[in-house]
């Protein structure tokens, strides 16, 4: 890693250098001139607006690291889901499991059953936080764009945000009639929908409805891994003055199929044969519903913003995966509502602050049918509280400081969880767990030329513990706690032709949290947790560039070089299994290096263009399980889509191919930490063609 560091100090003295002369070419101004971004040249690069930090920013003025998937960049790569559209994101690894999806940021995440314990990274849609990872998996449709914020988001996400965010931003009605519609067919019987229709009924209200579907059959020979969802969302704006807009909507979605599937981990690579020992291999009935609000009220000095949600999550599924045969059944009624108070977008003074309220009820029943084992945690609740600030505050044309401070309040209990198995029955497992966490963030932004910002901050993070099926004394893991340092530049140069980006990291990790299946302490099997006993510690650094040379031209280069070691961890033994020593171990799911190059040019024909993309994702080996168990390690890969689209006058239609894995490389996202090894495997190569029709 020295030699990252000496690269990144050249890197950093290039763009100061080459940032000044084209200051002074573009701008005009000296040392000490105010740091006033110019206004982009048509054929250069454009900025992205974003919301990241609750408040709107372009992505070149948020001191962090971000990376940014625009909805039409999505839709010509043949992306349908968040595991699809984040795979090509270096330093992001998305690991499948039973209910949908874990995702890992700089190897911060989670390994965890959702039953069993919360995300790691926060996952936000329409700035509202789910805590099911399989809520997010049933596809994407009418989307704005997808913000991925890394590194820990304490102060204005809160709990569960160790890792890093994920915002999904979803199309607002607008007062224009408009509508759109595309429509997908593959290969593996592939057909993809994805439509709305916005309508204006008054000069003050207006309406927006979506709808998404997506099919294909499995991916393994025994049909699993396939798709079959359906998802629709209302939403109305209203906007009685120019100070006040309420927005309020529902959505739904359902997930059916036969659900995932696995292959053991003994199988050759390219295998895709999931052994099953049940008729049918599997059958999932998946459902989401929610109601949601945005009122926002400008009262000149302060804006008030008010965000109510409930949603509810229902899941059953019967088949077999990580060759176990299992029945599977989850019910949770989710509750949070957020009140916030910002500057106005004219302030100086940049400041937002706000309350928040979380409130959840699981009920989560798992039967392990060939070995007469069940799990029943009927009554699992959290409640939690948060108070939290942040203030980025201009002491001159350059310089701005940055604080922020947040207070976290968990509330967990379980009652009448009862372990059946071996002909014994253990219960009531009961118990209650209380945690809190003050979370804080301080750091500075640094003009140093009006082209180039520097950036430094100090910030910590907070996951929730929460519970286990075993015996009192035994049923709690702790929360985990993450100490984080990044600095960073971000620049353009050259008439916005070139944007360069660096950043570099140092994480101290405390209780890191990692669930086997083994023997728990009354004897029977059961998901367990455990906390490491030191801190584990990972760095590392972030390189993006892009570069338009011309107004049909554009390369981009994504480079996440990560070094990860678990300190002092010792998984204790039990009455049947010794203790595991993964003490100086790698993370899992954190590659040395990982990625991404691309290119893209445009064709001009009539009123029309053709429009070409090639994109190549790598990856450096990686353990894909924490104690580094047999078979576990994977070597590097790569990975490239390619997509053609020829766009009308207007971009009012389209019509595009793609390919995706061209390589049809065989990837493992998770081996499960079973008797068996079974391995989570990434989609085979696909292809597949899209329409879309647009006013």
């Amino acid at each position: 890693m020295r030699k990252i560091y000496l690269v990144g100090c050249s890197a950093l003295a290039v763009i100061a250098s080459a940032g000044q002369a084209n200051a002074q070419a573009t701008v005009g101004g000296s040392a000490g001139a105010p740091a006033v971004q110019a206004a982009p040249a048509p054929a250069g690069l454009q900025d992205i607006v974003v919301t990241a930090q609750r408040q709107s920013s372009t992505a070149q003025k948020t001191p962090a690291t971000i990376e940014v998937l625009k909805a039409n960049d999505l839709l010509t790569r043949g992306v349908g889901s968040l595991s699809d559209a984040l795979s090509n994101v270096s330093g992001v690894f998305v690991q499948a499991n039973n209910k949908g999806l874990n995702v890992n940021i700089r190897g911060v995440g989670t390994g965890l059953d959702s039953a069993a314990g919360d995300p790691g990274v926060n996952t936000n849609v329409d700035g509202v936080y789910y805590r099911q990872a399989s809520t997010i998996a049933a596809g994407l449709y009418d989307i704005d764009r997808i913000e991925v914020l890394k590194g820990p988001q304490g102060t204005l996400y809160g709990r569960n945000a160790t890792g890093g965010a994920v915002n999904i931003i979803t199309a607002d009605p607008t007062f224009d009639f408009g509508y759109r519609g595309s429509i997908t067919v593959g290969d593996y019987s592939l057909v993809r929908t994805d439509a709305a229709l916005n309508v204006p009924l008054s000069q003050t209200l207006a309406m927006r409805a979506a709808f998404g579907s997506e099919s294909h059959k499995g991916y393994y020979d025994t049909g699993q891994d396939d798709a079959d969802r359906t998802a629709g969302r209302l939403k109305l704006l209203w906007t009685p003055s120019s100070s006040l807009r309420f927005l309020a909507g529902v959505s739904y979605s359902h997930d059916g199929g036969e659900g995932p599937g696995s292959v053991l981990a003994t199988e050759p690579d390219g295998s895709r044969h999931a052994v099953v020992a049940h008729q049918p291999p599997g059958k999932l009935d998946q459902k989401f519903y929610t109601a949601f609000g945005n009122a926002q009220w400008d009262t000149g000095p302060v804006v008030i913003t008010f965000i109510p949600t409930y949603s509810r999550y229902i899941y059953d599924y019967i088949g077999t995966n990580t060759s176990i045969y299992s029945q599977q059944r989850a019910r949770e009624n989710q509750f949070t509502s957020e009140l916030r108070f910002s500057s106005p977008a004219s302030s100086s003074l940049k400041w937002v602050g706000g309350l928040y309220y979380y409130s959840d009820k699981l009920a989560n029943y798992a039967n392990l049918l060939d070995l007469g084992v069940i799990n029943d945690q009927p009554d699992l609740k959290t409640k939690s509280y948060a108070a939290f600030g942040d203030v980025t505050a201009k002491i001159n044309d350059r310089l701005r400081l940055i604080g922020g401070i947040r207070y976290t309040k968990d509330n967990k209990s379980q009652s009448n969880t009862y372990v059946i198995g071996f002909g014994q029955t253990f219960g009531p497992l009961d118990g209650k767990l209380k945690s809190s966490a003050v979370n804080f963030r301080a750091g500075a932004q640094y003009d140093l030329t009006p082209v180039i910002m520097a950036y430094a901050t100090y910030a910590t993070g907070y996951k929730a513990g929460g519970f286990l099926p075993d015996e009192p004394g035994y049923n709690t893991f702790k929360p985990e706690r993450l100490r984080s340092i990044e600095a960073g530049i971000k620049s353009r140069l050259f008439d916005n032709r070139l944007q360069l980006n660096l950043s570099g990291f140092h994480y101290s990790y405390d209780n890191y949290q990692v669930s086997t299946l083994g023997f728990a302490h009354y004897g029977g099997l059961s998901a367990l947790v455990f906390n490491s006993q030191g801190t584990t510690e990972i760095y590392g650094a972030e390189l993006q560039a892009s570069y338009r040379p011309t107004p049909d031209d554009q390369f981009n280069l994504s480079v996440s070089p990560l070094h990860s070691e678990f300190g002092r961890f010792v998984i204790p033994g039990t009455p049947v299994t010794p203790p595991t020593v993964v003490t100086g171990k790698k993370v899992p799911s954190a590659p040395s290096w990982s990625g991404s190059v691309s290119y893209q040019h445009d064709w001009h024909i009539g009123v029309g263009r053709v429009s070409a993309r090639a994109e190549t994702y790598f990856s450096t080996s990686y353990w894909s399980e924490f104690s580094h168990s047999t078979d576990s390690h994977r070597p590097g890969y790569t990975r490239t889509d390619l997509n053609l689209t020829y766009y009308g006058k207007d971009d009012r239609w389209s019509v595009g191919a793609f390919v995706k894995n061209v390589e049809n490389s065989w990837i493992v996202t998770l081996k499960a930490n079973t008797a068996f090894g079974d391995y989570l495997l990434q989609p085979p190569r696909t292809f597949g063609a899209t329409l879309t029709l647009r006013d």
